[in-house]
């Protein structure tokens, strides 16, 4: 690994970045996996929505547009395509990936330059799989209008030790993000950015990362989050998150439990 000292990047130039070793036909044949939370797993099925589902419903809330149309960046065999044409807000969807692997939406090759761009654009554990992150952030800006919204979703780096950390040693993951490393990505290309948390992993490392040109927006995030307590993902009813690190120093301790 390569541990940039001044933002904190971790680069892994010896991953191996694929999507999959499944078939097209056992892709998108599988049983949906169960998690130890009992729901089922982030990609969508087509009786359950999955992750890119609650994302993209969580960007058209906050627009509050109608006619929107959907980019789903990086979808695998994630079905959740078909549960985003049925919200009320959304007009179409389409779903970008380096290869065509089904015909049930209009398929953006994202191997090619942007063609047009999209209000809403969800790319769900895609960007830690970018060799090289300004490059292939640019590439992925192009497909968001200037008064669009861009949600990502990944594990974020807080500093820790790496030994106690499996998120860098998947075998695809080529990115590992501090937060100071996307903000100066979306500085540079003139994005505001904001991290939000889905609470689906008792780390809490997972963020979902929004990303707009518009101050306008970005004020309707915060609004947004005002109403939410959390982002919404798979997990219906999420287990109660980890005391805050940085401030538990300074917290009282628990007091015993009463003697029976």
């Amino acid at each position: 690994m390569q541990i940039c000292g001044d933002c904190g990047y971790i680069h892994i130039p010896k991953a191996v970045s694929f999507y999959t070793g499944l078939s097209t036909y056992e892709q998108l044949h599988k049983p949906a996996a169960v998690n130890p939370a009992g729901a089922v797993s982030r990609a969508g099925t087509q009786e359950q929505p999955g992750r890119e589902f609650h994302m993209a419903k969580m960007a058209v809330d906050i627009l509050g547009r109608d006619n929107v149309q959907v980019l789903v960046y990086g979808a695998g065999s994630s079905l959740d395509n078909l549960h985003i044409a049925k919200l009320d807000a959304v007009r179409h969807v389409a779903i970008g990936d380096i290869m065509k692997l089904r015909d049930d939406a209009e398929f953006i090759d994202i191997n090619k330059p942007a063609s047009r761009k999209f209000p809403v654009v969800v790319a769900s554990e895609v960007v830690e799989h970018f060799r090289k992150p300004r490059d292939e952030f640019a590439k992925l800006f192009r497909f968001v209008e200037n008064d669009g919204l861009l949600v990502c979703g990944t594990s974020i780096y807080d500093g820790g030790k790496l030994a106690h950390d499996e998120y860098p040693f998947f075998t695809d993951h080529t990115s590992y993000y501090a937060p100071q490393v996307l903000r100066r990505i979306a500085n540079d290309a003139g994005y505001h950015i904001d991290f939000r948390a889905p609470l689906i992993a008792d780390g809490m490392r997972k963020r979902y990362v929004l990303f707009s040109k518009s101050q306008h927006v970005m004020e309707s995030v915060a609004c947004y989050f005002g109403v939410e307590l959390y982002a919404p993902s798979e997990i219906a009813h999420p287990r109660r998150p980890p005391p805050q690190k940085s401030h538990q120093a300074w917290r009282p301790p628990r007091p015993p439990s009463p003697s029976t």
